[in-house]
């Protein structure tokens, strides 16, 4: 079993009202900047759009509180991405300050969304 110094635990709960009027608001420009263009395209491509958002804004706040202790601190939101692996599951891909802030760590992901909420947890772990 895992000593617990080698687990790391985030979670955020997302508003998909708050991403909707942040999208209305300030457009491709908020977009660019929060999102790699794979999750756009990905996201546009759903029924509610701001409900796959708001599932990735959570999951990188939470990579956030996950890796915090590791230093976080600057590190772009483009820089964590949410992907959909071969077999539907949501993944973490870690780019640039972000791969640097996880380190050694590898994090996994759970995203869900109901009603007027997204939830995401990332929990990290050492590789042995």
């Amino acid at each position: 079993m895992a000593d617990s110094t080698d687990l790391s635990v985030g979670i955020d709960l997302v508003s998909i009202a708050r991403v909707e009027a942040a999208v209305e608001r300030w457009g491709e420009r908020f977009l660019e900047r929060v999102f790699t263009g794979r999750e756009i395209a990905y996201s546009r491509r759903m029924h509610r759009p701001a409900r796959s958002l708001a599932a990735r804004f959570a999951a990188k706040e939470a990579f956030f509180k996950a890796v915090s202790a590791a230093g976080a601190r600057g590190v772009p939101l483009k820089d964590i991405e949410v992907v959909v692996t071969a077999g539907g599951a949501p993944a973490l891909v870690a780019h640039g300050r972000a791969a640097a802030a996880l380190g050694e760590r590898k994090a996994a992901l759970s995203i869900s969304h109901d009603g007027d909420h997204a939830i995401a947890v990332v929990v990290t772990t050492l590789q042995r």
